[in-house]
């Protein structure tokens, strides 16, 4: 079992890191920032592979984070088509904004469900209502 915590620990960081190279990234596509130093069809392909493997290896990992899985699996669902979102928006492809919206709906309704369920119910016996 301390092997699957430290493989989950690795995909983690390697996530960490892409999500940083793909956010990066999209400062270059979105706000013209660097683009002399980095080309528009280098950024738009970087920010496309390093988001991926960002989701995926988050996707891999989400049943070990602090919140309960239903909030967890909601909200990268919805990240994952925010980002298929983005991806169509960035290459102009058709139903870019719709999807993106889409998605960004999802992502509002999983913060409707509570990450820290358990902790609330334990939390609701300290009210000063008392």
């Amino acid at each position: 079992m301390d092997n699957r915590k430290q493989m989950l620990e690795i995909f983690k960081r390697i996530a960490g890191v892409a999500f940083a190279l793909s956010f990066l990234m999209a400062i270059v596509l979105f706000a013209d920032v660097g683009r002399q130093y980095i080309s528009l069809i280098t950024a738009k392909y970087t920010f496309i592979s390093a988001g991926a493997v960002a989701l995926l290896f988050n996707l891999l990992s989400f049943e070990s984070g602090k919140h309960n899985p239903v909030f967890s699996f909601v909200y990268w669902v919805g990240s994952l088509i925010v980002f298929t979102g983005l991806v169509f928006f960035i290459m102009r492809w058709p139903f870019g904004v719709y999807i993106l919206t889409g998605g960004l709906v999802i992502l509002g309704g999983s913060l409707l469900l509570s990450p820290n369920r358990k902790e609330m119910d334990k939390s609701s016996d300290d009210l000063l209502d008392s």
